[in-house]
């Protein structure tokens, strides 16, 4: 029988500020899906640079480890899309669906979907203030 792969973030801290989704094996029982965790720390996303597959079953989490609030605002990575979001953070909405979602200090947000949009997705924090933005890269 075949082993499914889970794959697991691997973070690159320093100067090059990137998260890789890279494969492990955990055995024929389990799903294969990919799972990246941004952490929002000092007003910054770290990494400034997200890695995602296209195509496969994502869980991209955000964890505010900030005394303060902030907001993850992507533009483009939902287009079409309506994700499945969890956490203890406030979700907005607008007139073409998801909008933003705003996380407490200590708090997380996390995003299940299949990206398909391929490229760079910035994304922000638009909370008055805050300079902090992001790329979601999917390839």
């Amino acid at each position: 029988m075949p082993v499914r792969a889970r794959y697991s973030l691997v973070l690159l801290l320093g100067f090059a500020s990137t998260a890789l989704v890279t494969p492990t094996s955990l055995g024929m029982d389990h799903l294969s899906q990919d799972t990246a965790v941004v952490v929002i720390q000092g007003r910054q996303f770290i990494p400034a640079r997200t890695v995602l597959h296209r195509g496969r079953r994502t869980t991209l989490s955000f964890k505010n480890q900030d005394a303060e609030l902030h907001a993850v605002m992507p533009y483009g990575l939902f287009a079409g899309m309506t994700p499945s979001i969890s956490g203890n953070s406030a979700v907005e909405f607008e007139g073409e669906g998801f909008k933003r979602v705003i996380i407490p200090p200590d708090g997380v947000a996390s995003f299940e979907f299949t990206p398909t949009a391929p490229g760079d997705h910035r994304y922000i924090c638009d909370m008055p203030g805050h300079n902090m933005h992001g790329i979601i890269a999917v390839e």
